[in-house]
């Protein structure tokens, strides 16, 4: 089984669109409580360019997209413009293989060349693995937010996490991308 990392292109919304509204349905990972449609989805996809901080990359097995990652802005005020908010989406099918780092780092990678300097994550509480593969790609804890969303009846906290412009993670070469 071949597994590729590469930029998102339009032609993997769909894909993207199904495995993010599974975790709307059945996860706190995302505090969005209805599906996404398809023209949302495209909505969302304008705001990725190459070159920039915005970025969108998808893990590929089999010709089939099993995650995504991308980088969003972290807030509109125009002094935030070099901190970008980070998130990651794996089928259930693709964990605990390896995909998801690889994926983040492919990003992260793609982060470093462009003006991005520091990726924060937001990770619903409790969620230790997501907090686990933070970590091995040299993010710090920051510290938390306590009781600020709601999903399915639950109050729950979020775990804040940055990483810094170049903070390597893995031995060796970057990940070169799949043409």
């Amino acid at each position: 089984m071949n597994t590729h990392f590469r930029a998102g292109r339009a032609d993997d919304l769909a894909a993207i669109n199904a495995l993010y509204n599974h975790y709307i349905l059945n996860s706190s990972a995302t505090f969005d409580l209805d599906p996404l449609s398809m023209t949302n989805r495209r909505a969302w996809f304008d705001q990725f360019e190459p070159e920039t901080a915005l970025q969108l990359w998808v893990a590929e097995k089999d010709a089939t997209v099993v995650g995504f990652a991308c980088s969003s802005p972290f807030r509109a005020k125009a002094g935030y413009k070099d901190t970008v908010e980070t998130s990651i989406y794996l089928s259930p099918s693709a964990h605990g293989e390896g995909i998801g780092q690889r994926l983040y780092q492919a990003l992260f990678d793609a982060l470093d060349r462009t003006s991005a300097h520091t990726a924060i994550a937001m990770i619903t509480l409790p969620n230790v693995p997501s907090i686990r593969l933070h970590e091995r790609l040299n993010f710090q804890t920051s510290g938390s937010l306590e009781q600020v969303g709601i999903k399915f009846g639950q109050r729950l906290s979020v775990c804040l996490m940055q990483r810094f412009k170049n903070a390597s993670s893995l031995p060796g070469a970057p990940i070169t991308p799949a043409e």
